[in-house]
């Protein structure tokens, strides 16, 4: 049986090579789902020669070029996004985009503080995650 097997891929592999068919296609991933695939089949150039009383002619074709078909275009329609303007000195942006108060150092806690950090400053921050990173972590949350 695995002769048998063999037997027939050798016959449609060469089957294939005669037929001009590319046993090897080269498929590339696009990215957006979709695959392009070229060939690089070149089949031998055809030769023709005429002749007459005293001159000999020999035309060579030139051998054929592979296209590459390009896919379709991915269109998204994401909403542009406002401009923001410029935080103050004492301010960063925070991950939703807010301007917050940077940390400041207090004899106690200003109006508005969320937490205060272990090197004393207070932070204004509006999520628990990186509050107080740069300043030692939190002491207490407020």
């Amino acid at each position: 049986m695995p002769r048998l097997v063999a037997a027939a891929g050798a016959f449609l592999l060469g089957a294939a090579l005669l037929s001009g068919c590319d046993p090897n296609p080269q498929v590339t991933n696009t990215g957006n789902g979709t695959a392009a695939i070229t060939s690089s089949v070149t089949p031998a150039p055809v030769t023709t020669t005429s002749t007459t009383e005293a001159t000999t002619t020999t035309t060579v074709a030139p051998p054929p070029t592979t296209t590459v078909v390009p896919p379709p275009a991915v269109i998204t329609h994401a909403a542009a996004a406002p401009p923001q303007t410029a935080c103050g000195a004492d301010q960063y942006r925070n991950v939703d985009g807010v301007c917050v108060n940077r940390p400041v150092a207090a004899p106690g806690p200003p109006p508005g503080a969320t937490a205060k950090c272990n090197d004393g400053t207070y932070s204004f921050s509006q999520h628990r995650s990186g509050t107080c990173s740069g300043h030692h972590g939190v002491a207490v949350w407020l």
